[in-house]
């Protein structure tokens, strides 16, 4: 056993950034929570078994490895849920910036062949209007909103075995980020499934996380240090907390009325 793996507690991810995150924490006993600002709260057991349901409901869905799936919501527990479902079917997740306008949202979506938004009931009808300038094809909501799929849906229990199981083998799974240069052009970034766990393992060495912790993730931190902070605190029995009220990065009293021990602005590091 390496010794990044060995800080990780002896159990790192398989093929995605939750893949055998469920039966780790099963396993363990964790008591770990998903939280975030807008009251939404959860035990981590029961995030990583919804991860692992929605991804089987993707895969029933059409979902398949090296598809690009794009996430619309504010730092929040649908994000979190969105990404690692996303890479659980073995899809790249691509989380779009609230920052963006329309214009380069769409370019995006476009550009990277996106064919489903998972999005927030807040931006629905934002997303809607996507999907008619993209090749969008169906639009999946954490919650009621109009001509749009619940996401509750993926979570049906089914007898079919002809759906992709994402507690099995390895995928290529990914995260997408972008960015809008000068002159309109389009810049796009794929973090790979051996780019994840570099850095997964880079903070679980430096950070060291333990299950008397809570983890906050923020505005203003990088899609790629946040789902990969959040993945190193679940799997070591961290608590997680979305502190993202409005567009800048937590401050000291929210920090501090939520607890936590480590921050991801400007850069994952230990604050207690």
């Amino acid at each position: 056993m390496d010794p990044a793996e060995f800080l990780c507690g002896g159990s790192t991810p398989i093929g995605s950034l939750t893949g055998g995150l469920l039966e780790r924490l099963r396993h363990d006993g964790f008591r770990n929570r998903v939280s975030d600002h807008e009251g939404t709260s959860t035990s981590a057991t029961d995030f990583a078994e919804t991860v692992q349901q929605a991804a089987t409901g993707l895969s029933r869905r059409g979902l398949r490895p090296d598809d690009v799936l794009a996430v619309l919501a504010p730092v929040s527990t649908d994000r979190l849920t969105g990404i690692y479902t996303a890479m659980a079917v073995g899809g790249i997740a691509l989380p779009l910036e609230l920052t963006s306008d329309i214009d380069t949202l769409a370019e995006v979506l476009v550009e990277t062949d996106a064919r489903m938004i998972m999005v927030s009931p807040e931006l629905a009808s934002l997303a809607l209007v996507l999907s008619e300038r993209s090749r969008v094809r169906q639009v999946v909501a954490f919650g009621s909103a109009e001509e749009t799929t619940p996401f509750d849906e993926l979570l049906r229990p089914t007898r079919s075995r002809s759906a992709y199981d994402p507690t099995h083998g390895l995928f290529n799974s990914g995260l997408l980020g972008y960015a809008a240069l000068p002159g309109g052009r389009l810049r796009t970034v794929t973090h790979s499934y051996r780019d994840l766990m570099g850095h997964f393992r880079r903070l679980c060495t430096e950070l060291n996380p333990t299950p008397t912790d809570v983890v906050a993730i923020e505005n203003g931190m990088t899609e790629f240090d946040r789902c990969v902070l959040a993945a190193v605190a679940l799997w070591r029995g961290a608590s997680v907390v979305a502190l993202a009220p409005g567009e800048n990065a937590a401050t000291g009293a929210e920090l501090a009325h939520a607890e936590a021990t480590i921050r991801g602005y400007p850069f994952p590091c230990r604050i207690h």
